[in-house]
Parts: C-alpha cells; structure tokens; sequence
C-alpha cells in the first residue's frame, strides 16, 4: 500500500521535501514509518521519534497506530508561543 507523508517547518528543511509518496506494508504502524522514514533521512537524527507532533488525515496520532492505504501522515515540530 501507499501512504502520502507531509514534513513541516524544520522538519521540511531536513528532508529537502514537503511531502512524499511511501510504499509500506500491511499492518504498518507509524512507529514502522518513523524508523524507516530514520534510516532513509539521517539528518533527522531520531527526532522523528523523539519530538515529532504527528498526525494521521489531520487527527493526531499515536505511534502504535496502524495505516490504511492512502493514508496522509504528517510530522510536525513542537511549536510554543504565547
């Protein structure tokens, strides 16, 4: 199956792309997605995992949740402000 993955902010500029087309398999979880999306992008330097706000079809997420095709991840940096 194909999943659409959408970086934003500092996380684009790390990738060198806002968004990407992703084969996966069956029964992949966000937490699959982020130790692959990891190793193809080392720059990210594992704040994938660590800080990302993450969002599946503008809901967030959890990463142990599983993906449906055609699904839209989204990974965002925390943001603060007042």
């Amino acid at each position: 199956m194909t999943i659409t993955v959408k970086f934003f902010a500092t996380f684009r500029e790390l990738a060198g792309t806002g968004d990407l087309e992703m084969p996966v398999g069956d029964a992949t979880t966000i937490a699959d997605v982020i130790e692959q999306l990891e190793q193809q992008y080392p720059q990210f330097g594992g704040k994938l995992n660590k800080i990302a706000l993450i969002a599946v079809n503008e809901k967030y997420a959890h990463r142990k949740s599983e993906l449906q095709p055609g699904d839209t991840l989204a990974f965002f940096p925390p943001v603060s402000g007042g």
